[in-house]
């Protein structure tokens, strides 16, 4: 299915849902879970915290969808609902550490694994505005216009921030292959 059938697909499930239809709110449902689940993992780098803020985002959906009146893809206004509900999971975060006044964890060194490279890995070092860029052009397959709306940015911004991104990841991939190189090399040296 193109991005524009699916678009097309999401935006008459909604219409029908604005009418009531309890199966048409399902099915639209449905059909953006994993859209909104890797947007929201993007955001919070954590597999429950994104499945938490993902089902959030359906409750608030339940409430805005009479609101949304069709001048944007369904998709983008249920991805802005996705972005609320992750802002406001990291405030209630924050809210609940402070009160409960927990201590921060140490920091665990894991060593990495040679001659693999994890694109996920690499995707979760860039900075957040670029990494929520890239997450929702390159991986979801908005538009840049849709992902601006989503942002709350410039077109031009989003541009901007995913052409770093893909600079950022192009050079990390190099030096991860340069250094998968190298060990190998190493490894065949020790051998002989």
């Amino acid at each position: 299915m193109t991005r524009e059938e699916f678009d097309a697909t999401a935006d008459a499930l909604a219409t029908r849902a604005r009418k009531g239809d309890a199966d048409a709110f399902d099915d639209l449902c449905r059909l953006l879970r994993d859209d909104v689940w890797r947007y929201c993992y993007a955001l919070l780098r954590d597999r429950e915290q994104a499945f938490d803020a993902s089902q959030d985002t359906f409750l608030r959906c339940v409430r805005a969808i009479p609101k949304w009146r069709g001048d944007a893809p369904v998709r983008v206004f249920v991805l802005v609902l996705a972005r609320r509900a992750v802002a406001d999971l990291i405030r209630s975060e924050q809210r609940r550490r402070r009160i409960a006044d927990v201590a921060v964890e140490p920091v665990v060194t894991v060593p990495q694994h040679t001659g693999t490279i994890e694109v996920a890995e690499l995707i979760n070092q860039l900075a957040e505005d670029q990494r929520q860029a890239f997450v929702l052009t390159q991986v979801i397959g908005l538009p840049y216009e849709d992902a601006a709306d989503v942002e709350g940015v410039a077109v031009g911004t989003i541009r901007s921030r995913v052409f770093r991104a893909r600079e950022r990841l192009t050079d990390a991939i190099a030096a991860a292959e340069a250094e998968a190189d190298r060990t190998t090399t190493d490894d065949s040296q020790e051998r002989m």
